[in-house]
């Protein structure tokens, strides 16, 4: 086991190297779970459709093949080599906002591919020694980065419908004073 603290009592783990039934549904869970929906490999692109299909908001199978052809596009480089690693960053991305429909799967999609940019940029700034390249790298990143936060913004706006909720948590009456507990609304004229 070496440096790894383990999850069960030792006691109660099977010894190393004994297969327990759940063995094999846990390695097939690992393959076709949330890190293994979308994969890339020698031009073939293979999709578990269940799993992405349901941590995408969606029922449309077509629909879901698009999203994650779209995020292939984006871990792909100029060269046109997918990184694996880079594609699972994305879908991971996409899948954590775990979007509830449609729009919050573009949304999320998005957003996925701001955060990438806006870090590549962010990247090419932090190593850039010419002062033009440096300025326009400096402005993309910020144009970026403020363009995830609008996304953030609107995602959230998107999923409470507009209702902002202010909760107060404690309340104050000093003696003398006096204090409405319920529903206050603003009346009319004086009445």
């Amino acid at each position: 086991m070496g440096n790894v603290t383990p999850l069960k009592l030792p006691e109660t783990m099977p010894p190393e190297g004994t297969k327990t039934p759940s063995d094999a549904l846990e390695a097939e869970l690992r393959q076709i779970g949330k890190r293994g929906a979308v994969k890339y490999d020698q031009g073939e692109l293979t999709i578990e459709h269940p799993t992405w299909m349901k941590s995408v908001g969606t029922d449309y199978v077509r629909l879901s093949e698009v999203i994650a052809e779209q995020l292939v596009i984006l871990a792909a480089s100029s060269q046109g080599k997918v990184d694996q690693s880079e594609l699972t960053l994305l879908t991971e991305m996409v899948m954590g906002m775990a979007p509830k429909d449609h729009v919050e799967m573009m949304l999320a999609t998005q957003m996925a591919a701001v955060h990438l940019m806006s870090m590549q940029m962010a990247t090419r700034l932090r190593r850039e020694t010419v002062i033009q390249k440096y300025d326009l790298y400096a402005r993309q990143t910020n144009q970026l980065m403020r363009t995830f936060a609008a996304q953030a913004e609107c995602l959230k706006r998107y999923r409470t419908g507009g209702k902002q909720v202010v909760k107060v948590k404690h309340v104050h009456v000093h003696e003398g004073a006096q204090a409405i507990v319920g529903n206050v609304t603003k009346g009319g004229g004086g009445e």
